[in-house]
């Protein structure tokens, strides 16, 4: 129901019941009347009171055929009174500057029924039910917008940061260095060490993805975790956003114990994972994101790719084990 037709059920529901107005149906459509409903309640001077709801296509020349009908339903004497909804704001104001010898009555609200335009004396009633269903639907809004921004934040992404950063500062201290990591102290705290995982030291394929070998390479790391981590959490969920980053850095590991011999640590793999996880997103919603979203994230893993195989000390062949693991699951999670 949109905002108008739940605004006219509510001055209705509330003139019935509050002031003592009954309803009545016209049995005609005319044109630019947006309710066949109307209010009728007998005035003290021996005139009635009628309320109408129309639009700006609503012809001042059905005036008389309206109050032709209302005396078939014995309602004689009208005072009517034209509640206008409308977001045209020229034809208001040409409206009004014609209202002067007019005998009837106007009220102007906007379509979304948040601003009451304009009105003539003696529709106080009226106004005073507009203000309140305005600020009550205006305080509604704010509730629903900060419910909203409690449901899209990226808590899942910012806890998974956290980690990283606070073992970081833990192996910071116990290398006594905050720009690089001791190797012994990266194995003593979970890196991936191929002797100690074949000796059942499986912990080890989580517990590298939160360990990182300097200050740079967490920091390039947290940026990439915080520009993709936000978007797929709000595609996926919290849960499944986890399950994507943590099963990418466990295939990632998995990939490095079985082709590469190195110690390795770092979130990469779970990295490349979201990764996997975008380009998923923008092939399922390819027509409303368009070919240039699916053209950025394909450019975007294959750059990453190749600097990896140029670089020294990389472990690219995680960086393919976490892509696979989150495209797998990505596609998996996505279907349901």
């Amino acid at each position: 129901m949109d905002n108008k037709n739940k605004f006219i059920n509510f001055l209705l529901d509330n003139f019935m019941r509050g002031l003592g107005y009954t309803l009545q149906e016209l049995k005609i459509e005319y044109v630019g009347v947006v309710s066949r409903w109307i209010l009728t309640k007998p005035a003290g001077d021996g005139s009635n009171k009628v309320i109408i709801m129309c639009d700006e296509y609503y012809d001042n020349k059905n005036d008389q055929w309206v109050i032709d009908e209302l005396k078939n339903l014995n309602i004689d004497n009208v005072n009517l009174v034209k509640v206008f909804f409308t977001d045209d704001y020229n034809w208001v104001n040409a409206y009004i500057e014609n209202i002067d010898g007019n005998k009837y009555s106007y009220v102007f609200l906007n379509e979304s029924v948040d601003k009451i335009l304009y009105y003539t004396s003696d529709n106080e009633e009226i106004i005073e039910v507009a203000s309140y269903y305005i600020n009550s639907e205006s305080e509604t809004q704010k509730q629903r917008v900060g419910e909203s921004r409690k449901t899209n934040r990226a808590t899942m992404t910012y806890i998974f940061m956290a980690i990283n950063i606070i073992m970081y500062g833990v192996t910071a201290l116990l290398s006594g260095n905050i720009i690089d990591s001791n190797v012994n102290v990266l194995i003593f705290l979970g890196a991936k060490f191929n002797p100690l995982i074949s000796m059942g030291q499986y912990y080890r394929l989580v517990t590298c993805t939160f360990l990182h070998g300097g200050i740079v390479h967490l920091g390039f790391n947290m940026y990439a975790l915080n520009s993709l981590g936000p978007f797929v959490e709000k595609v996926y969920g919290k849960w499944k956003y986890s399950l994507i980053y943590l099963i990418s850095g466990i295939v990632s590991s998995t990939f490095s114990y079985f082709f590469s011999e190195s110690v390795s640590i770092g979130a990469s793999g779970s990295i490349f994972g979201l990764l996997g996880a975008c380009l998923i997103v923008s092939m399922r919603y390819k027509d409303k994101l368009g070919k240039g979203f699916i053209n950025n994230i394909m450019s975007v893993i294959f750059v990453n790719l190749i600097i990896g195989f140029s670089m020294a000390n990389v472990d690219n062949l995680g960086h393919i084990g976490g892509l696979v693991g989150g495209i797998i699951l990505s596609f998996v999670l996505i279907k349901k």
